[in-house]
């Protein structure tokens, strides 16, 4: 074996006379295994330590372990479970359902009584596929001021996919029919001396308000600094104005008030669309 290795280091050396310049020849390293041992020993270290260790928190802890903690010790329970701040915060509009539900263990309605409290993942993991889990009331953490020395674990209730849409469908009915009882209310106001152009395009905007069933309030008055109009012609303008309301099946809420040539209010409203 001995030859062996001086045969093989002979034959390199001749090869570096031939084809390297005598500077470099000096600066040829050794083949890994001509390296003496310890050498050896020190490059397979810096080679397991090259990647930096893991921060360390409180009593060697890393710091992702570190912060759970800190997280634990600010609630006072672990912080996957859910409260109702928890669902207040996260910008949905409904509780949490199937994988948003974040709680290690829950209390389960399934047409019955609630049960548990069983591991979520478990629960989701035997859902049929045409199911859905969601989160009814939010964890409630024990608080012994409350006489509430254990806490309430989330209750959440299967749901069938076809009753949730029936309910969605119905929730946006009831919006919208919610929405269609707030009455929208607009404001016009006139003079007794307006001409018969302007007059004209006011009770076409009149009209339209009320045709949408809108609230709307009249304000009729002596234009400041300008010609005033004669009682006729504001008698004329009250009959144009009760014209166009009834035009549009539309009505006084209640009586106007002022009179005719001075400051008067009217107070309309539209039939209401359904």
């Amino acid at each position: 074996m001995r030859a062996t290795t001086q045969c093989i280091n002979t034959s390199r050396r001749a090869l570096c006379r031939v084809f390297l310049p005598p500077i470099e020849q000096t600066m040829l390293p050794l083949p890994l295994f001509f390296l003496p041992c310890q050498s050896v020993t020190k490059l397979h270290q810096l080679r397991s330590y090259a990647s930096k260790p893991p921060a360390r928190g409180p009593r060697g802890r890393t710091a992702v372990a570190a912060s759970e903690q800190v997280a634990h010790e600010e609630r006072g329970f672990d912080k996957r479970f859910t409260t109702q701040k928890d669902i207040d915060n996260s910008g949905r509009s409904r509780p949490p359902q199937n994988d948003e539900i974040t709680d290690p263990l829950i209390m389960v309605i399934d047409n019955a009584e609630p049960e548990g409290p069983f591991p979520t993942r478990h629960v989701l993991a035997k859902l049929n596929p045409d199911e859905l889990l969601r989160m009814i009331q939010p964890y409630i953490p024990a608080d012994s001021s409350k006489n509430r020395p254990k806490p309430q674990y989330a209750l959440c209730k299967i749901f069938s996919k076809a009753e949730e849409l029936e309910r969605l469908k119905q929730l946006r009915e009831k919006k919208k029919a919610e929405s269609a009882k707030k009455i929208k209310s607009k404001e016009l106001e006139l003079t007794w001396a307006i001409s018969e152009h302007d007059l004209g395009t006011k009770m076409r905007q009149m009209g339209r308000f009320l045709a949408k069933g809108y609230k709307v309030e009249v304000l009729v008055a002596r234009k400041k600094g300008g010609r005033q109009a004669s009682m006729e012609e504001a008698e004329k303008l009250v009959k144009s104005l009760q014209a166009e309301v009834e035009k549009n099946e539309g009505r006084e809420t209640k009586p106007s008030s002022g009179a005719a040539g001075g400051t008067m209010r009217f107070f309309l409203e539209g039939k209401l669309v359904k």
